[in-house]
């Protein structure tokens, strides 16, 4: 069953994805996900979803694993307003690339999260791979490591018979 699961996911993140095309956890997911960059200090004005440009969901014993990947603009509210609808993008608004990475629980509860939105001029090799570290540890949150067997994880040899 989880053959078939993740080809659908990783399909799920192959095309550009509008609000209505999510799943309900890439939903709750991308809400998480403004609440946490809207709390950053350093932001000040609030931000609108301009795009999803892809997400997907892997489910794990212990939630699901949302990935997504969106891009942020500035709109003309303070950040403490945006939830508000009446806060439009500004056209020259700044700009962000998101990447995030939750883990939900069944129950949609939050077992880890990491929410990075550089200004997109500053998207470097360097952070991207602290961003895809970071990522991996949330999505083995919650995952207990002795309930899963990989290929090479344990090594058994037998004694040759004495010569």
């Amino acid at each position: 069953m989880w053959r078939l699961l993740i080809p659908l996911a990783l399909w799920l993140g192959t095309a550009r994805l509008g609000r209505a095309e999510l799943t309900a956890a890439q939903h709750r997911s991308l809400q998480v996900a403004l609440e946490e960059f809207h709390k950053h200090p350093r932001v000040q004005w609030a931000f609108r979803e301009t795009s999803v440009d892809s997400a997907t969901d892997t489910p794990f014993l212990a939630g699901t694993f949302v990935r997504l990947e969106f891009k942020l603009q500035q709109t003309s509210c303070q950040k403490k307003d945006w939830k508000k609808a009446e806060c439009r993008v500004k056209p020259h608004g700044r700009k962000r690339k998101c990447l995030a990475c939750i883990k939900l629980d069944s129950e949609n509860k939050v077992l880890g999260r990491m929410v990075h939105c550089p200004i997109e001029t500053q998207a470097q090799l360097e952070l991207e791979q602290r961003q895809e570290a970071q990522c991996s540890k949330v999505e083995q949150a919650g995952e207990d490591p002795h309930s899963y067997y990989f290929p090479g994880q344990f090594a058994f040899s037998k004694a040759l018979p004495p010569s």
